[in-house]
């Protein structure tokens, strides 16, 4: 693996505070194409569903499923009943037995499971890392939705920091996300290039995108080291300057970064998110939406009442404090804003981005200036150049 370039190299102590760092002035991002000056730059193309049907299906790593959503051609999955999740399934044994049997809140996909791939390809490979205390199919309507615009996404679940785990019930064997995350695309690659089988030749494996939702957004920007990795999309994720300028984190921030937070973020500080806009020395662009933690980058929101807090209150559980503000920021209307308004923002900068670096589209599509105005609680959007 190529070794990463220190980010925020600077002669000056970092102070006592955790955030504060002094005479560091942060690097000129690189310059590429201007989205302002394509023809389609203020278009919201990506908001909604793209042409393909969407399939889902599980594969089965060393030791932990993952998740795979993947293009369908259209008609194929018509009258075929859409797949289905229920959190209580993710919650450890202890917690479980604790619930009322009663309380078991499902959340219907729009994704069909086990249907053929669609014709074409091979697609472009988009790895996605929930959040901590999360699951791999957390935020199945963003996964969902780039697999009917052309992408095969990979969703490993990360059980060292997952919902069973901080509920009491870790793994047996403790493996760190870049592990887990290397396992999840040699797997992928290797069932795209058996002559048999669902994947074959259907996955473009020469290259790979991460997206990652608070702790998987770090991961995210972790796999940037990768050789393979040309891009990263951080959710609700920050960066903290002072820990790279101690010399406590080793991170390439040279390539192209799209950071997207929550101003009603009380988990993530917005400035975390600022910070890695402003140190990104690759290409770069900052969105910033009227989102918390959880209720635009997330299913978790819609959940029953509101995913794992929901089904603790209904069956009048106790529960932690710091899970209790993890698993429910965002998710209270009002004051905050519904997932199902917030979620076609969320698509479609997630989307139109992928789809320039993976070169899908040519020339960027909906990355202009101009498509703030088009998309509602978009609050900022700033990109380089």
């Amino acid at each position: 693996m190529a070794r990463v370039r220190r980010v925020a190299v600077c002669a000056t102590a970092v102070v006592a505070t955790v955030f504060a760092a002094t005479a560091c002035t942060p690097p000129t991002a690189a310059t590429g194409v201007d989205p302002n000056t394509a023809p389609r730059a203020d278009e919201p193309a990506y908001a909604t569903a793209g042409p393909y049907d969407v399939g889902v299906t599980t594969i089965e790593l060393s030791d932990r499923p993952m998740e795979v959503w993947y293009p369908v051609q259209p008609g194929t999955a018509d009258g075929k009943p859409f797949d289905e999740y229920h959190i209580r399934g993710f919650v450890s044994s202890f917690f479980d037995g604790l619930l009322d049997p009663s309380v078991d809140p499902v959340f219907t996909t729009t994704a069909v499971r086990d249907v053929p791939v669609a014709d074409g390809g091979p697609f472009p490979l988009v790895l996605f890392a929930h959040g901590f205390a999360s699951f791999r199919l957390q935020s199945s309507n963003l996964t969902a939705h780039l697999a009917s615009w052309g992408f095969v996404v990979i969703s490993p679940d990360f059980l060292d920091r997952g919902l069973r785990s901080v509920l009491g019930e870790p793994p047996a064997v403790q493996r760190s996300d870049l592990d887990v995350a290397d396992e999840a695309i040699n797997t992928i690659r290797s069932a795209s290039t058996s002559p048999d089988g669902r994947f074959s030749g259907k996955v473009d494996v020469t290259r790979v995108f991460p997206v990652g939702h608070s702790a998987g957004g770090a991961t995210a920007v972790a796999l940037l080291a990768r050789p393979d990795v040309p891009s990263a999309i951080p959710l609700a994720s920050g960066y903290l300057v002072s820990a790279a300028i101690a010399g406590k984190l080793d991170l390439d921030l040279s390539k192209p970064v799209m950071w997207i937070g929550g101003t009603r973020d009380g988990i993530v500080p917005l400035d975390d998110i600022r910070n890695g806009f402003e140190w990104t020395s690759g290409e770069r662009r900052l969105v910033e939406i009227d989102s918390g933690h959880l209720n635009g980058f997330s299913d978790i929101c819609a959940i029953g009442d509101g995913g794992v807090v929901a089904l603790a209150r209904a069956s009048s559980l106790p529960i932690p404090e710091f899970l209790l503000q993890l698993g429910n920021d965002g998710c209270e209307v009002p004051p905050n804003v519904p997932s199902q308004e917030l979620w076609p923002v969320v698509n479609h900068f997630v989307t139109a981005e992928l789809r320039y670096r993976s070169e899908l589209d040519p020339e960027p599509v909906g990355l202009g200036s101009g498509v703030q105005a088009s998309l509602p609680h978009v609050l900022r959007y700033l990109h380089n150049p």
